[in-house]
């Protein structure tokens, strides 16, 4: 599926700041290595600072930050995991891809796509209300930030299974493992409160994925100057 640009300029800023945030390392269960040799389940080390288009969103919808549902006591049965897949084909084929920017003057605006446009974070927004709606709890669903294979900002809902983290993108219909999409995961929802956000990686991947956003800018900008795709 074709995709726009989506949370480009905040995410670059959220990501020196959780550079400047970063806890110290502590032998964290790492997620560096080949996909075949990451764990099932992303890393996750200390608190993070939340995109900041993400505190408005919960003084509008409260109800969307609070813990609901027995994340603990829910099972991801082979009818769960078809939830996922519906949702992610039904939201990714009705919601038109748009920028922020585009959709509303702005660089950064979370919500819901009602109008039936949005970009990134509106998507995975939808589709977790609409799995939420299904039984799911808000513990297994995490509004995730990250960078792209074109190191571009991203957003995605990971869903925690018994079987590993997944991905819904607005990118692709089909759903994947965290270790299969060739992105490199930053922050993301705490699973115990949804206002919270917690740390993906290790600080020194981190650093090493912000280095390689603000080259691939540079060179993106340079190129945009010069009449080149």
């Amino acid at each position: 599926m074709g995709a726009t640009r989506c949370l480009t300029t905040v995410v670059r800023a959220m990501l020196m700041l959780v550079a400047s945030q970063a806890p110290a390392e502590a032998n964290p269960r790492s997620a560096t290595g080949s996909p075949a040799t990451r764990p099932l389940a992303m890393v996750v080390i200390g608190v993070a600072p939340a995109p900041k288009a993400f505190y408005p969103f919960c003084e509008k919808n409260p109800g969307e930050c609070v813990v609901r549902g027995d994340a603990a006591a829910f099972r991801t049965t082979p009818e769960r995991l078809a939830e996922l897949e519906a949702v992610n084909r039904e939201v990714n084929g009705t919601i038109r891809q748009v920028t922020d920017l585009e959709h509303f003057g702005v660089s950064d605006v979370w919500g819901f796509p009602d109008d039936g446009a949005g970009d990134c974070e509106d998507f995975a927004l939808l589709k977790r209300r609409k799995l939420i709606t299904l039984g799911w709890p808000s513990g297994r669903l995490l509004i995730t930030a990250a960078l792209d294979q074109n190191r571009e900002g991203h957003a995605v809902l990971t869903a925690v299974t018994d079987g590993g983290d997944v991905v819904l993108d607005n990118k692709r219909d089909d759903i994947r493992n965290w270790r299969s999409t060739g992105y490199s995961f930053l922050t993301r929802q705490s699973q115990e409160v949804p206002s919270r956000w917690v740390f993906t990686a290790p600080p020194s991947e981190i650093q090493v994925a912000l280095k390689r956003a603000n080259t691939g800018v540079g060179a993106r900008n340079m190129r945009a100057a010069s009449g080149q795709r």
